[in-house]
């Protein structure tokens, strides 16, 4: 059983199914195997005159030790060597405006947190991304910039993907570039948006004023309900709303989410 549980975990990053780093979390766990280890070796007078599942005993620690391991690794323990590829950005407290900058060639997915200006943490399935690299500069009485990009981690760090955390205090633009983006906006608050690749996209109610909004790529994008939006260009958009001479709108009224459809992309616009 321990060796198939250890040929499983190797099956695994070959597959792709776990990210080579697992197999450092796995090691980092030595002590405990050694620990199983002299279990193992204060046991053996009793094996040999003892009941015979004593023997069990040092194959089963063994097992819920890799098990253990590749559960946390799972999980992104902060403890585990994986977990020094995950990237934290400064916090949010008195940041009023922020634009972020991000191009990745794996999967993206985006949430909203609410003490971090921005999170990074690596996906723990395998793949060709690299780890996050972070730019920032920040201004007085200006907007904080960050550029995230992908840095060679090695051998031991490549990873199908990042999930993205973003600060719920800021007002943000952004310009998000990857093939597979999931990301769910409705917390923060957006002044621009910039959208290239594929993916689903849930945009959040427009703030005081209207928010820009382009797209260039395949998106699903779901609007707030009742919420004023024009989209100009060739989309496809819910029934009810107006045709115009550059696209359609919706028939509410107030700030507006302004959805600019590069031509040749092809976006499918949903509201509740």
């Amino acid at each position: 059983m321990v060796a198939v549980a250890i040929v499983s975990i190797a099956a695994g990053v070959v597959g792709g199914i776990l990210a080579p780093s697992v197999v450092l979390d796995v090691v980092s766990f030595w002590p405990l195997a050694v620990g199983a280890f002299f279990v193992g070796a204060a046991l053996l007078p009793l094996r040999k005159r003892g009941p015979a599942r004593i023997s069990a005993l040092l194959p089963l620690l063994l097992i819920t030790m890799l098990g253990a391991s590749v559960v946390l690794h799972l999980t992104g323990w902060e403890q585990l060597p994986s977990s020094s590829a995950d990237l934290v950005g400064p916090s949010a407290a008195g940041v009023e405006s922020a634009e972020l900058t991000l191009s990745l060639a794996g999967r993206l997915s985006i949430a909203s947190g609410p003490r971090d200006l921005y999170a990074v943490k690596v996906e723990r399935r395998g793949g060709s991304t690299g780890v996050p690299e972070a730019l920032e500069s920040a201004f007085e009485d200006g907007p904080f910039f960050v550029v995230l990009r992908e840095a060679d981690g090695g051998r031991w760090f490549r990873t199908s993907g990042w999930e993205l955390s973003l600060g719920v205090g800021p007002i943000w633009s952004l310009v998000l570039d990857a093939p597979d983006v999931q990301a769910d906006l409705t917390a923060l608050q957006l002044r621009a948006l910039r959208l290239d690749g594929g993916g689903s996209v849930a945009l959040p109610l427009p703030g005081e004023g209207d928010v820009a909004i382009t797209i260039d790529g395949v998106f699903v994008v779901e609007v707030p309900a009742e919420t004023k939006v024009e989209v100009i260009g060739a989309s496809s958009v819910p029934g009810g709303w107006v045709e115009t001479a550059d696209g359609y709108q919706s028939p509410f009224a107030g700030p507006s989410l302004l959805i600019a459809v590069v031509d040749g992309a092809q976006v499918e616009i949903r509201q509740p």
